[in-house]
């Protein structure tokens, strides 16, 4: 039975190119990415993900001595499977599906001709569900936490769903008329960029008196700055019977980083509802 084969995983991998592509997928500011969306604990990078779907599913030649008799013939075809796993290592390699085709048909051999489902019960981030489905599994994800479903909806479900469909926001009719030729998701960016910008003009209308700018000590040049984040956390009367029952936040410490130059604490700012300790900059 095909099930028995010794798969690929189970022999040698190209770790070095995986490593590498794992480590640059980790950093920020590499262009479109799931990370993007929502930040995520320990997310596994892509690369990684779509190695093991790949190396999982394909046989190792020493699973077939009827064609590779000789170790030297395993090695020169195990290279030419690690030659394709490299090609999936590459940089924004969603913009290149050839790629993910070649590697699905190497897979299909392995498979009569028909990839196993994928399930990942524990798929946080989402990055094997994600892969998988490039891959051309049919991948099903579950997490107990709210969040990660959402994520994986956007990812898995809505995303596909726009798949190559033009956006429907009114400024971008406007500007395209008659364009034509939208791939990807593009269309759905910039809808999820309008209507973003759109309804965080209109919060900041409804609560942006809520978070005021905070007022720099003289040392750092007085004057207003933004606030970068929000941090909300349980409030309990202060002991010093100089403050006269004043809440103040619980947190360990108000320094975030003491970084020559990139300072970063936390101001406490009380409102009529609530205390707000604002992260700054």
């Amino acid at each position: 039975m095909h099930s028995l084969r010794k798969k690929l995983i189970e022999v040698a991998l190209p770790l070095p190119e995986i490593n590498d592509a794992s480590a640059y997928d980790k950093m920020p500011g590499i262009g479109p990415h799931p990370k993007g969306i929502h930040h995520w604990w320990a997310r596994l990078p892509l690369p990684t993900a779509r190695a093991v779907l790949f190396a999982s599913v394909v046989d190792d030649p020493s699973a077939h001595p009827d064609k590779f008799s000789t170790e030297a013939a395993q090695t020169v075809e195990r290279e030419r499977l690690f030659d394709i796993i490299r090609r999936l290592m590459q940089k924004k390699l969603h913009e290149h599906p050839e790629i993910y085709a070649e590697a699905r048909r190497e897979m299909e051999m392995c498979c009569d001709g028909k990839l196993p489902p994928v399930l990942d019960p524990f798929a946080g981030g989402g990055s094997i569900p994600l892969e998988a489905n490039r891959l051309g599994f049919e991948a099903h994800a579950a997490d107990l936490n709210p969040v990660a479903v959402l994520l994986k909806r956007c990812n898995l479900e809505i995303a596909p769903r726009w798949l190559n469909q033009p956006p429907v926001n009114p400024q971008s009719l406007r500007r395209i008329a008659g364009a034509q030729g939208w791939r990807g998701t593009h269309g759905l960016a910039d809808d999820v960029r309008f209507y973003g910008k759109l309804i965080r003009e209109r919060a900041q209308e409804l609560i942006g008196h809520i978070y005021p700018k905070a007022k720099l000590p003289g040392q750092l040049g007085g004057g207003e700055a933004e606030v970068v984040a929000w941090i909300w956390a349980r409030t309990v009367a202060s002991p010093n019977p100089a403050a006269r029952g004043t809440h103040v936040p619980i947190v360990s410490t108000f320094m975030l980083s003491t970084k020559s130059g990139k300072q970063v604490w936390l101001n406490s700012t009380t409102t009529s509802v609530r205390r707000t300790v604002g992260g700054l900059k």
